[in-house]
């Protein structure tokens, strides 16, 4: 992480932190998956980042003896406690100078613990999430929310509050379907959309076979840290769709009907050539609105991968490509920021003739 002062005269080439090469070439070179990566300023004035999973199975995945049991490393890297190599599956909340809010809900037990490990505990805000590329404050209630990506199954969008355990690797999606999760994710079929496998979770360290049978099961074996809770997301997809960037319309610029409506844009262009979802929140931005009745369940039982069963309602528009970037601009209308197309869309209402 660095930060450039955009008010200098004197402007710094950003370089990657430093990284010391392995000592012999028998010692691993770091690497890692579902990296994350999403920054985001709260109205607090703290800045909150997004660190995936990284490929870890360790406590923060859910695994409190990680995937081997007691007293074995998670992996050549260390753990399973959230060593440097396990800070993963994390939003962590920092004060823009870098130092660790007093005030954040894991501060006192990382104080208890002490060492590396406790100090990194004390800047976390939740944990047990698995990936995400967007992250946003709502803005009059200042809401945290988190789009997720499952790996074959149940995508999430989440709003998250202090000291939550998203329940990733036990538990994606609602814990009541957790049947689900394992059926899909132990299947030994190939999805009809994508034709690709379904079986694993990327990490063959801790199988899909191991999830829980009954929601009871699953949240006993959740890694708790001190004041923490587990919470249902608040929208899912049953089969993966790959969310991406999401974003809050501020304002009326594109009338009164989609202030305060969370756009979502998509990580792949298989569906909808890059779908972009609209949600209607309940006033108090807490809630998605159920005006669709097949959407009650905060559920969209899609039949496969990147499947629009149950989402038609949510579609607002469509060959966006990748959308990593959602923003309200100083002229009050929508822009979305397309990695894959190289472009920046802006969607406005035309004036009346």
């Amino acid at each position: 992480m660095e930060r450039l002062d955009l008010d200098s005269d004197v402007r710094p080439e950003p370089h990657p932190p430093a990284r010391a090469a392995p000592a012999s070439s028998q010692e691993p070179t770091p690497r890692g998956n579902n990296n994350g990566g999403v920054l985001r300023f709260g109205p607090d004035g703290k800045l909150y980042i997004f660190v995936g999973d990284v490929g870890r199975r360790g406590q923060l995945q859910n695994l409190p003896n990680g995937p081997f049991g007691s007293g074995q490393p998670d992996d050549a890297f260390g753990g399973p406690e959230p060593d440097d190599a396990h800070l993963t599956g994390v939003i962590l909340r920092l004060n823009d100078d870098g130092s660790t809010p007093t005030d954040n809900p894991f501060f006192a037990a990382g104080a208890e613990m002490g060492g590396d490990v406790g100090a990194n505990i004390q800047k976390i805000f939740s944990y047990g999430h698995r990936n995400s590329f967007g992250m946003a404050f709502e803005p009059k209630s200042g809401n945290l929310w988190l789009q997720e990506n499952g790996d074959d199954s149940f995508a999430e969008l989440n709003r998250v509050t202090p000291g939550m355990n998203g329940g990733w690797v036990q538990i994606m999606g609602p814990v009541a379907r957790i049947a689900e999760y394992k059926a899909i994710e132990t299947s030994t079929g190939n999805d009809p959309c994508t034709g690709t496998a379904y079986f694993g979770l990327q990490q063959i360290r801790w199988l899909p076979t191991l999830i829980a049978d009954t929601p009871k099961e699953a949240l006993e074996r959740l890694f708790m840290l001190p004041g923490a809770r587990y919470k249902d997301p608040e929208f899912s997809w049953k089969f993966e769709v790959a969310p991406a960037g999401i974003g809050f319309m501020e304002g009326e610029a594109l009338g009164p009907q989609y202030e305060g409506n969370l756009f979502m844009g998509a990580a792949t262009t298989v569906l909808e050539g890059g779908y972009l979802f609209r949600f209607k929140l309940t006033g108090s931005g807490k809630k998605i609105r159920d005006d669709d009745h097949q959407l009650r369940d905060q559920v969209a039982d899609n039949v496969c991968k990147f499947d629009i069963t149950e989402s038609e309602s949510l579609l607002f528009g469509q060959d966006f490509g990748i959308g990593t970037h959602i923003q309200t601009g100083p002229n009050g209308n929508l822009f979305v920021v397309s990695l894959s197309n190289g472009a920046i869309y802006e969607i406005f209402r035309p004036l009346s003739p």
